[in-house]
């Protein structure tokens, strides 16, 4: 589903470019997990979300880990303000230094910003123009992602957009292979959400689905949503 006549991306972004920011974003960083990072696009379709992403937009992103999303976006399209929060200490530091990095290579955008945060409580409360949700929500347990999605609707201002992209639970092969995943790298058992309970939420909050697309890369299949809030929300 996508709108129609929609005009040329001023920013034309592509998975090669976002492969190319990867390496260029975690080059300098030691270790298996900075390693990742380079690897990610290879298996996840970074580009599809980064695309979405209007010029010139103020970005929160949720469960941003080492910050490959919003570095990558920054890199390849013009900011006006990126904020990733995530619970792990560890992937905040890393984030944090990619992002000192780039000052130093002269970056010439706003300056990145990450945070700890355990809590919704401890969110920021915004509003801001885009609010990213990348392979998050499935770590979230069933009982809470109602409440955790609501709080992040919340913070998105009236007009600006809601890009959600996790693993899919379709196929069957596919999404068995994601849970391998986790379970050997982030030792986590997953709960998948489906795609049109995501919506449903949404559009109780005001929200209008844009465009929603299903890829496959490798053995890992994704689902992407992309919602306008309205104006009046």
């Amino acid at each position: 589903m996508t709108t129609a006549s929609e005009p040329p991306d001023p920013f034309p972004v592509t998975h090669n470019s976002v492969a190319g920011a990867a390496r260029t974003l975690f080059a300098a960083e030691p270790g298996f997990r900075a390693r990742l990072q380079e690897w990610r696009p290879a298996i996840c379709p970074i580009e599809q979300v980064v695309a979405q992403v209007p010029p010139y937009s103020r970005v929160l992103d949720v469960g941003c880990g080492a910050g490959l999303v919003l570095g990558v976006l920054a890199s390849l399209r013009p900011l006006t303000g990126g904020v990733g929060i995530d619970a792990n200490a560890e992937a905040i530091g890393r984030a944090r230094r990619m992002a000192a990095r780039m000052t130093e290579r002269g970056h010439d955008q706003p300056p990145l910003e990450f945070a700890v945060s355990e809590h919704i409580a401890d969110w920021p409360v915004g509003p801001f123009d885009v609010v990213l949700l990348v392979d998050v929500l499935h770590h979230v347990s069933p009982a809470a992602q109602r409440v955790f999605l609501e709080a992040l609707l919340e913070r998105v201002r009236p007009g600006g957009r809601f890009i959600y992209k996790d693993m899919a639970s379709r196929p069957l092969l596919y999404a068995t292979a994601n849970r391998l995943h986790d379970l050997m790298l982030a030792r986590e058992r997953i709960s998948y959400i489906e795609p049109s309970a995501v919506q449903a939420l949404a559009e109780s909050s005001g929200c209008r689905l844009i465009q929603r697309r299903h890829t496959r890369q490798w053995w890992y299949a994704h689902d992407l949503l992309v919602f306008d809030k309205d104006v009046a929300a």
